[in-house]
């Protein structure tokens, strides 16, 4: 039987040649884009109407196509729309520390009925 050719887990083989486009010999896969990512920090956001309460927004804009909207039952923030998932779990995250005591007590209070039953 005729020796196969290496697999693809093997090791690559040493004649393997950076490409004159490779940036750093550090890369697996050598001359390889990369994704962007996003400069703005979480909560920095520069997109017009991101974060917007959206009883203040007309939710039939063609601007908004897209958007999500995200709020917390039990929480002080009101439902908001926002422009890219990220900024959305941002919001989220923000919303979830500012349950009012009383809502997380009848969460837990909910979740352990649930476990119970």
């Amino acid at each position: 039987m005729a020796s196969l050719p290496h697999g693809f887990n093997d090791a690559p083989s040493p004649r393997v040649h950076r490409p004159k486009n490779a940036k750093s010999e550090a890369k697996a896969a050598y001359g390889m884009p990369r994704l962007m990512i996003p400069a703005e920090a979480p909560g920095k956001c520069t997109t017009p109407k991101c974060g917007t309460k959206v009883d203040t927004l007309d939710e039939t804009d063609p601007g908004l196509s897209g958007w999500t909207r995200a709020g917390v039952y039990g929480s002080r923030e009101p439902d908001r729309v926002w422009c890219s998932g990220q900024c959305a779990a941002f919001g989220v995250a923000l919303a979830e520390l500012r349950l009012t005591a009383a809502a997380r007590r009848t969460a837990d209070a909910a979740r352990k009925a649930a476990t119970d039953a």
